[in-house]
């Protein structure tokens, strides 16, 4: 989403961003392709097999300078690594890469190893951006003499009243009504903690609260879930919908949104619901004490403890005149502080930076605008 209201915003100050969306030779259609098409948004599609696929570094390229791309600019470890390779004298066109935070969980994995790879290419790129200052101080980012700028994920003003939750889902509704309802958003994948936060459910549900949770999103972990949820009795107060367009709309219908994950950057998700004024109880990771203010604008909780995240949705739930209050103030700072315009305004300054670096060959540093966090480079 944050690809795509970058995207609008660009279109609209009369530049021509174009969406190359990558993915394994054996998907199909993604979801940001349907989305794209949808907001008369131009995309192209690659597909090619997963590793280093020096056939798929050239696809890049090759499409890049078809469409006279003045900068390329990457959102992903696949296009980060993949054009990460190619030294700058044969790739000519400039790049810059915007870490959303990395997701691996596990010392050794995959997706460990493909941190390191992102890590370890965009270091060669004209310019790197952090949507999170704890991302500049991530241990990988330091040790290899990364400066990140920061630029902080903006949303738009939402309408919230596009899709109502009681007339999509009306029999989960029905059954949610008169109890306490959770949300929660967010791809079903093992740093997301989706297991605890339905550990933290049961907790709540034992000790007396009546409660429901529903979880909006896809991803690997569905079937485990689906187990955890059944073994734990709570099929009937536990509801995973799949992915859900336009998921933001439901939040008005719960009593609070929780984020429950190990890792994040900036979630956007958690923007749009203080943008909602519900109110909300998070993990103390990445960005987030930074949103919620050191937890003036929302509770927050350690990651991976189910007991630590049910007492934060218990208190939430006893105190409705403070919860209320740090709503209010939750949705405020998002308007003011992480609004679209203040995102957009940040990369046009950033891209003419280095478009300029590069055509006079001037790797000199030059202003790109104040910023709180901002290094002494991109």
């Amino acid at each position: 989403m944050v690809l795509l209201h970058l995207m609008e915003s660009q279109k609209q100050m009369g530049h021509d961003p174009v969406l190359l969306s990558l993915g394994d030779s054996d998907i199909g259609q993604k979801e940001i392709e349907v989305e794209a098409k949808q907001r008369e948004l131009e995309a192209h599609v690659l597909r090619f097999h997963n590793g280093l696929n020096l056939k798929g570094t050239s696809e890049i390229l090759r499409s890049a300078r078809s469409l006279n791309a003045e900068i390329i600019h990457s959102h992903g470890y696949k296009g980060n690594i993949l054009l990460g390779i190619v030294p700058s004298s044969l790739r000519k066109i400039p790049i810059i890469s915007t870490l959303h935070g990395w997701t691996s969980t596990r010392l050794l994995s995959r997706m460990r190893l493909y941190d390191i790879l992102d890590a370890i290419t965009i270091k060669k790129f004209d310019a790197v951006v952090a949507v999170s200052s704890s991302i500049v101080e991530h241990r990988m980012i330091k040790t290899l003499g990364i400066h990140p700028v920061v630029i902080n994920n903006g949303i738009p003003r939402l309408d919230f009243h596009k899709k109502d939750f009681a007339i999509e889902f009306p029999q989960i509704a029905a059954k949610c009504k008169e109890r306490f309802k959770i949300l929660c958003i967010g791809r079903l994948s093992p740093e997301k903690g989706m297991d605890v936060l339905i550990k933290g459910v049961s907790y709540i549900v034992n000790r007396g609260l009546d409660a429901s949770l529903v979880i909006i999103g896809e991803g690997p972990e569905k079937p485990r879930l689906a187990h955890l949820i059944n073994n734990m009795n709570l099929s009937d107060k536990v509801f995973l919908l799949g992915y859900c367009d336009k998921a933001f709309c439901f939040l008005r219908f719960f009593d609070v949104f929780v984020l429950p994950s190990y890792t994040e950057g900036l979630p956007i998700t958690l923007l749009e619901a203080m943008q909602s004024g519900t109110p909300v109880v998070a993990t103390r990771v990445g960005e987030v004490p930074e949103v919620l203010n050191g937890g003036r604008f929302g509770r927050m909780v350690p990651p991976g403890n189910p007991e630590a995240l049910a007492k934060g949705i218990e208190e939430l739930n006893s105190d409705k005149e403070e919860t209320n209050r740090r709503s209010v103030g939750a949705r405020e700072r998002v308007l003011t502080e992480y609004g679209l315009e203040k995102m957009v305004e940040r990369y046009a300054e950033l891209y003419q930076v280095v478009i300029r670096r590069k055509v006079r060959g001037n790797w000199k540093r030059e202003a790109i605008g104040k910023h709180p966090h901002e290094s002494d480079s991109p």
